[in-house]
């Protein structure tokens, strides 16, 4: 009888303390209470608080007080629920997104159509035809704001991807519409790029009489501009 009630006691403990160890989050961090594009001014109607454990180095760039985000606008989609982190806020006027353009390219220039809203693109244009053409950079490290209009599609019907870019610049946005109107646009994502080793702003090919010049072989036909040959 008494190693019964022993063992009893036993599991009592074992499962007391279990529950403690199991009692749930000990903290609270901001999320937001709705879908949230790039570029929405946050209020208290879309932050609420949330109870979740964190690792620090998360924790460390989260938020504990929602009036801390008031004012600030977003600078990368959030989903319903989604923590709010340092990384995906800016205060308004501080490099929040002010322009927005649309265009549409063939899948075959957008990355095979395979970007997302929030990653980080190089919009590219060629002008000219032979060796006469070059192609420079236009827009640098754009923000992806939607593809194809956000219907969670990648392509359209036609084949073609419909982009739309957030861009900090009104000379950025009168710059890429007249890329898109008068040249060959191309969009290369830089999401995870080295900064370190950007890419050169002009590209241009070598003359003929330069590739078919003395000991010329084939070889490069081309170098960016202002290289060493």
């Amino acid at each position: 009888m008494v190693g019964g009630l022993l063992v009893a006691t036993s599991v009592v403990g074992i499962f007391a303390a279990y529950q403690g160890a199991n009692g749930g989050p000990s903290a609270s961090y901001v999320v937001v209470a709705e879908d949230l594009a790039i570029g929405t001014p946050l209020d208290g109607s879309v932050l609420e608080l949330s109870a979740i454990d964190l690792p620090r180095a998360i924790a460390a760039r989260a938020y504990r007080d929602p009036s801390e985000l008031v004012g600030q606008v977003t600078v990368a989609p959030l989903a319903d629920g989604d923590l709010v982190q340092a990384s995906s806020v800016v205060e308004a006027g501080a490099g929040a997104p002010a322009h927005e353009l649309s265009f549409a390219l063939d899948t075959d220039r957008v990355v095979n159509g395979r970007l997302d809203a929030g990653e980080r693109v190089d919009v590219l244009v060629t002008y000219g035809t032979g060796t006469d053409a070059f192609t420079e950079a236009v827009v640098r490290n754009a923000r992806v704001s939607e593809v194809d209009g956000g219907d969670g599609t990648t392509f359209t019907t036609s084949g073609r991807t419909v982009l739309t870019l957030a861009l900090p610049q009104g000379s950025d946005a009168l710059a890429l519409t007249h890329a898109v109107r008068a040249g060959e646009v191309t969009v290369v994502r830089t999401t995870v790029a080295d900064p370190s080793q950007p890419a050169p702003d002009q590209y241009r090919p070598a003359p003929d009489d330069t590739a078919a010049g003395e000991g010329g072989s084939g070889g490069d036909q081309g170098q960016p501009a202002g290289g060493s040959g």
